[in-house]
């Protein structure tokens, strides 16, 4: 059976990924690329769209467009200005006629070609599941717990501090313990590395651009949730070089703080 699921998925599916660049390395951004390209070569139709919301960088997006003539799987998408993560992954919106769809931070490497077929099989014969997360790990293979509860006050207060304090409710929040060992509906994915049904992220035209950065990922997984199911998917993983770049600055810090407001508006105030 996994046989003739393979068989059609490389076959006849087509996969679209989609990497929002912000005057990253251009070393980094090759080796990127070239392990999407070998991880995704042997399905019928891959496109990777590029997306540099640093037009100011002109070596960066000289290379890009490099990238995307040389090589008819890339296509480069320059944004006017830079207006956010959400922003920055709906620029595709217009263009994308994909099966399933890929949205992938540039600090995140795919370990093999199996992993990506067995994401798009469990979608394939799933077709009420509109956006699956993987196992997510650190590059020495521990797992970063990042799949969270829908988010409350009290919840991204204890996050955001990082108080050693009420650590059940803390490890309850992440789906510890046992979270991370079986196939489960999710209520809030990270958005390092999403797989959408493509018909999906079209329906709900992608991110809420309110957000510049942060909490969108909790906000587009609640929303995939109205109409379709999302689910927490651990039989295959990528690695994710993580960093809490929210703790590192004042914008940062001010720029998280906006997405909460932004996020509890919509969603309702829950406290606790």
């Amino acid at each position: 059976m996994s046989q003739i699921i393979e068989h059609d998925i490389l076959g006849n599916v087509s996969v679209s990924l989609t990497v929002v660049l912000y005057n990253n390395k251009i070393k980094s951004v090759r080796k990127l690329i070239n392990n999407i390209l070998a991880t995704t070569k042997s399905f019928h139709g891959v496109t990777l769209f590029l997306v540099n919301n640093s037009p100011e960088n002109t070596c960066l997006q000289k290379f890009l467009q490099e990238q995307s003539l040389q090589d008819k799987h890339v296509i480069l998408l320059t944004a006017d200005k830079n207006s956010g993560f959400g922003a920055g992954n709906n620029l595709v919106l217009p263009f994308l006629n994909s099966d399933y769809h890929f949205v992938i931070n540039p600090d995140i490497v795919i370990p093999n070609n199996a992993q990506i077929v067995n994401m798009i099989s469990y979608l394939h014969v799933h077709p009420e599941v509109g956006l699956l997360s993987p196992l997510i790990k650190f590059p020495d293979g521990t797992i970063q717990h990042l799949l969270k509860k829908n988010s409350t006050v009290f919840d991204m207060v204890l996050r955001f501090t990082g108080l050693p304090i009420f650590k059940k409710r803390q490890q309850s929040f992440v789906n510890l313990p046992g979270g991370y060992e079986k196939i489960h509906h999710a209520d809030n994915v990270p958005g390092s590395f999403m797989v959408f049904r493509s018909s999906v992220f079209k329906s709900i035209q992608g991110f809420d651009e309110k957000y510049f950065l942060y909490m969108e990922d909790c906000d587009i997984t609640r929303t995939v949730n109205t109409i379709s199911d999302v689910v927490f998917y651990p039989g295959a993983f990528v690695y994710h070089e993580w960093q809490r770049g929210n703790r590192k600055s004042l914008r940062g810090i001010v720029t998280m703080l906006k997405s909460m407001d932004i996020y509890f508006n919509k969603w309702g105030w829950k406290l606790f």
